[in-house]
């Protein structure tokens, strides 16, 4: 029950804490000036829905790894692309459910592979750091310090990276529905 709860809280905050970073990436595309005022400005404005939409997803996800890891997996492949466009568009995620579920379903086995990549890539490096650590010290404290250090090395680059994948998706999607509009005219 522990490492259920542990995948839980884990899940609960890599959903939620990417929001800021995000927000960020997406200004420095754009060209926002005071680019962190107006990430800490909308990450307070849409935080409390990507929080609640985190929680959910995180529950269901937790549930679909503890049964088996690919249905947990699946489905957080298919809503990952929500709190970006929640970001992108200054919306409530509920509001970008639709359009973030499209974009997931439409690039699912792209954002399947960099998550289980990236997962997996992580966890062999954590695993080998920790083996390393343990043969200086037993402290459990060095072990949770450097897979803190770690993620914190990880994350943003991933939450980087899928930000320009779905900022490129989006604006290939929307080409593609002009041209499907103009075809039917």
């Amino acid at each position: 029950m522990a490492d259920i709860y542990y995948g839980l809280i884990t899940l609960l905050f890599f959903l939620y804490a990417q929001a800021p970073y995000i927000r960020f990436v997406y200004n420095e595309h754009v060209g926002v000036e005071n680019n962190l005022r107006n990430t800490i400005y909308h990450f307070l404005v849409n935080g409390f829905s990507v929080f609640i939409f985190a929680c959910l997803v995180a529950i269901i996800s937790t549930i679909g790894f503890a049964l088996l890891i690919l249905p947990g997996l699946i489905f957080l492949s298919l809503v990952f692309p929500v709190p970006y466009i929640s970001m992108f568009d200054e919306k409530s995620v509920w509001k970008s459910f639709k359009e973030g579920l499209r974009v997931g379903k439409k690039h699912f086995i792209k954002i399947f592979l960099i998550l289980s990549l990236f997962g997996l890539a992580e966890l062999l490096f954590g695993i080998f750091v920790t083996f390393q650590l343990f043969t200086i010290t037993p402290s459990f404290a060095a072990q949770v310090i450097t897979q803190i250090a770690l993620n914190l090395i990880v994350f943003p680059f991933l939450i980087m990276y899928m930000t320009s994948l779905i900022l490129k998706w989006r604006e290939t999607l929307a080409t593609l529905e002009v041209q499907d509009e103009r075809k039917i005219s």
